[in-house]
């Protein structure tokens, strides 16, 4: 019988392994039973095929015929052996990393703070671009808007005809369903237990409003929500701040607009809706609303296309409506021919916006409140992923800048047997436990975070609501992948130092890993840039929008709203007046920046074409008050009969072809055939020079003024005081209290108008804040990359600098030497920043029509530059100075 334990003459004998085995999980009676069999049969291959085929059917005859348990056995020895490769790579990251706590802290702090800013912008991100997702088939409701085409400019708008919605879906089969919003306006006193408050949030909507936007119905008959003509849904908050735990319905509210009966309570409307209510009215109540209406605009139209059907196909079909129904209306109230309107410039072109779309890419006239930008969608969530990016980069600098202080150790490990993979795999481990550590700590700061994030905009964004089984999975991937991917490089560099050079102390230097370090440093400092000057850009623009000249006077200006509630407008502005530190006061429909332009249609007296018009009212002492600059004319005054004086601005009578001589013109108001008083001719008295009368996102549009003693004077809504410097908290007080003396039942609302006028640009004032945290961010963090690579570069250079101080080079040279070549990295980083930051700023600065010039920012790309020089030279300046006050003796001793 053969022996299994040693070989056979001539050296041949079946593979060692699998006789081992065999023997293992064979009993040894089976065992003595099979050997010889298998022995003749692979005595016999090897004669007829040769040793390695016998082998290879050895193998297969074993595998056959030893018991089923083999596979299973075979199974826990290689998990065993996982696992204990595992355990042991595991300990050693470990123990390494808790061995360089500076370098440990230095990574598992820029990935936390990384991973932090990442997932607060990308729950920002989330939150601004799921805005109005929880209507039913949002995907298929549509808002109309309406470009409107003038002769010299196109207006566009969120508000239009009340009529067109009703009559398109009558006429279309492709239109499902509509409902209609009316906005009250400027807000509404409501009473209630001889309590008083000022609501904003009040707008009208029709029976189906609640089913056409999904919102529940918390108390009340669904069926029947209208079914007085004053009745009103209130919301859930409403309910508590009024009625607190008592039922509300059938309750009486006292509101400006009559007593209202509460016939339901809803859900409060979610943070992510383009729209927000507390009180529903019933719009088929309102009395304008009972004769149909195709040109002016007035609400909120809203339409559920049926499936499958495109909105262009709409947006084309639009123009029937106003062919055929507008053109009517068009006609009597111009009282011209619709060809010879539109043959004049006029024009009317509706089109849908996805509901979905509207809070971030809809600026329209006429918004609910101001919306999101997309631009700054897409620009934060590149900084997020920039971040995460630096972060990674930082990790992969930092290890092999450590690459000569564990060459050794890698060297040693490999003389004494340890292979390329086990190497790899302890160094990916310790990516991967840094990564996990940076996740769990960014997740933390996160929490603690959100909350003053919240506050500060306005968000209820909340990290519970990610906290589904799938997303903490995706965030553990993510983890395990950013450690594997930013363990990678440095673990394949690490494993593949030959030992005997590294034992010798001579560590070759790659020209390629020079080449891929040098670049990641430039892209970090590429992204920094950028950030810098962006951040720069946009307080230049803000401080543009606050210190432009706007055509009047911003400093010193006390609003007082809702003067339409005061009942006697002429005591109560004298009375003003005689308060010490008030110069001057003016009454108004519309206050600059914030208030409301009714529009109206003139044309020259003799001509067929007429003009629409952006219209106020004005007292004879607002101009003054405002400081507003007289162009021509005279302002208005109670020294003349003004009842039918105009004013215009310039913009005005370059519209109505009158700009060389307008004074003493004839503008005839155009009324509508409907009106009893027919059309009424103004006489042009004064033109005032441009002014920006609304925000600086748009642009100055023809402006028509009409006297308080006109027709039109009973519009008065605001009154603006003068005010002296320093004054203002005394003014306010004795204002305050001679409103309660006249108006004890109307709210006292009051502000400033350079406050004001601040608020119009809160949301890009924000983003420039925002802007400054990231950017300081993304600075900390590539300076860390570029702490790790001046400790690589330095450390490589170490015996140079010696040589150098031992022949006589003086410390400033040697350090002078040393930031040479990362200003080099600099100046790429910046010659690459300046291109994308104008293109990145061009396309921001694009959403204002007044806005700075890109070559007035010159200074922005200087001062970024600069900073990233100097924080670099400061993050080199560390080492450099360290390396050359060192004894040169002791870095050459080596040698």
């Amino acid at each position: 019988m053969f022996d299994w334990n040693c070989n056979m003459p001539g050296k041949i004998s079946p593979p060692s392994f699998y006789v081992r085995l065999f023997r293992w999980l064979c009993k040894e009676q089976l065992f003595d039973e099979l050997q010889g069999d298998l022995e003749e049969e692979f005595y016999y291959n090897v004669e007829q095929l040769g040793k390695r085929k016998a082998s290879v059917i050895y193998k297969q005859e074993v595998l056959k015929m030893i018991r089923p348990s083999v596979l299973k056995r075979l199974k826990l020895i290689d998990n065993s052996i996982f696992y204990d490769m595992f355990k042991i790579n595991t300990k050693l990251a470990l123990r390494n990393l808790l061995k360089n706590k500076l370098y440990t802290a230095i990574n598992i702090g820029g990935l936390a703070v990384s991973i932090a800013v990442c997932g607060i912008l990308l729950l920002y991100v989330n939150s601004e671009t799921n805005f109005d997702n929880y209507h039913p088939d949002y995907e298929r409701t549509y808002r109309l808007a309406l470009d409107r085409i003038y002769p010299d400019h196109t207006s566009h708008y969120a508000i239009t005809p009340y009529s067109m919605a009703e009559q398109a879906t009558r006429d279309f089969p492709e239109i499902e369903e509509f409902t209609r919003i009316f906005p009250a306006g400027f807000g509404t006193n409501v009473t209630y237990n001889n309590e008083t408050f000022l609501e904003n949030d009040i707008i009208a909507g029709e029976a189906n409003f609640l089913d056409f936007f999904g919102i529940k119905l918390l108390q009340g008959n669904r069926q029947n929500i209208f079914n007085t003509a004053n009745s009103v849904l209130i919301s859930e908050r409403m309910a508590l701040k009024y009625f607190g735990t008592e039922s509300p319905i059938g309750k009486i509210l006292q509101t400006d607009i009559g007593d209202l009966e509460v016939s339901g309570v809803v859900e409060n409307t979610p943070k992510n809706t383009h729209f927000k209510f507390d009180f529903l009215v019933n719009l088929e109540g309102l009395p304008f609303f009972q004769q149909p209406n195709y040109v002016n605009f007035s609400v909120y139209n809203y339409l559920k296309l049926s499936e499958g059907v495109a909105p262009a196909t709409v947006n084309q079909k639009m123009k029937e409506v106003v062919e055929k129904y507008a053109a009517g209306q068009i006609e009597r109230e111009q009282r011209i021919s619709f060809e010879d309107y539109t043959a004049s410039g006029n024009g009317y072109r509706y089109f849908l916006q996805p509901i979905e779309d509207i809070h971030l890419k809809s600026h329209l006239e006429g918004e609910f409140e101001p919306n999101g930008n997309i631009t700054y969608i897409y620009i934060f969530f590149s900084i997020a992923v920039f971040i995460v990016i630096l972060a990674a980069i930082n990790f992969i600098n930092l290890a092999t800048a450590r690459s000569t202080e564990r060459a050794k150790e890698v060297g040693i490990r490999k003389v004494l047997g340890s292979e390329k993979k086990q190497l790899v795999s302890q160094f990916i481990i310790e990516s991967v436990v840094v990564s996990i550590v940076s996740m769990l700590i960014g997740i933390l700061l996160i929490y603690l975070a959100l909350p003053p994030f919240n506050t500060y905009l306005d968000k209820e964004i909340s990290l519970l609501t990610f906290a589904s089984p799938l997303n903490i999975g995706l965030a553990l991937v993510a983890s395990f992948g950013l450690g594997i991917l930013a363990g990678t490089y440095p673990a394949f560099v690490l494993s593949s130092f030959k030992p005997v050079v590294v034992l010798k102390g001579k560590l070759i230097k790659s020209q390629q890993g020079y080449w891929i370090r040098n670049g990641l440093v430039v892209f970090q400092f590429f992204v920094s840039i950028v950030l810098i000057c962006s951040t720069l850009i946009v307080g230049q623009q803000m401080q543009y929008l606050q210190k432009r000249n706007l055509g009047f006077d911003r400093e010193n200006v006390l609003v007082l709203s809702r003067a339409f509630g005061i009942p006697d407008l002429t005591t109560f502005k004298n009375e003003l007046e005689a308060i010490p530190g008030v110069s001057k006061v003016g009454l108004t429909s519309a206050m600059p920046g914030t208030g409301f332009y009714y529009g109206a249609s003139f044309r020259p007296a003799g001509t067929n074409e007429s003009i629409a018009l952006n219209c106020a009212v004005f007292d004879e002492d607002y101009i003054e008050t405002m400081g507003i600059k007289l162009a021509k004319g005279r302002g208005f005054s109670k020294d003349f009969q003004d009842t039918l004086a105009l004013i215009l601005n310039e913009s005005a009578t370059r519209a109505l072809g009158i700009e060389h001589s307008p004074i003493g013109q004839r503008i005839v108001n155009v009324q509508g055939a409907n009106n009893p008083q027919g059309d009424i001719t103004y006489e042009v008295v004064g033109v005032i020079s441009d002014y920006n009368y609304k925000s600086l996102h748009t642009e100055i549009t023809p402006m028509a003024i009409f006297s308080r003693e006109s027709s039109q004077g009973g519009n008065i809504g605001a009154i603006a005081l003068k005010t002296s410097t320093n004054q203002g908290a005394t003014i306010v007080a004795q204002v305050e209290k001679l409103w309660q003396e006249i108006a004890p039942n109307q709210t006292f609302v009051y502000s400033f108008l350079d406050s004001d006028l601040s608020a119009l640009y809160e949301a890009e004032q924000r983003s420039g804040d925002m802007f400054m945290v990231f950017t300081g961010i993304a600075i900390w963090i590539a300076c860390i990359g570029l702490f790790g690579l001046a400790t690589f570069m330095i450390g490589n250079r170490i015996k140079e600098i010696g040589v150098r101080k031992v022949l006589g080079a003086s410390s400033q040279v040697v350090v002078w030497l040393l930031l040479k070549d990362f200003n080099k990295l600099i100046a790429i980083s910046l010659l690459l920043a300046i291109p994308a930051s104008v293109w990145v700023m061009g396309q921001w600065l694009g959403s204002f029509a007044y806005r700075i010039e890109m070559l007035d920012t010159w200074v922005s790309f200087v001062i970024g530059g600069t900073l990233a020089l100097v924080v670099a030279w400061l993050t080199v300046s560390y080492h450099s100075i360290r390396a050359v006050v060192a004894n040169p003796v002791k870095n050459l001793r080596t040698e």
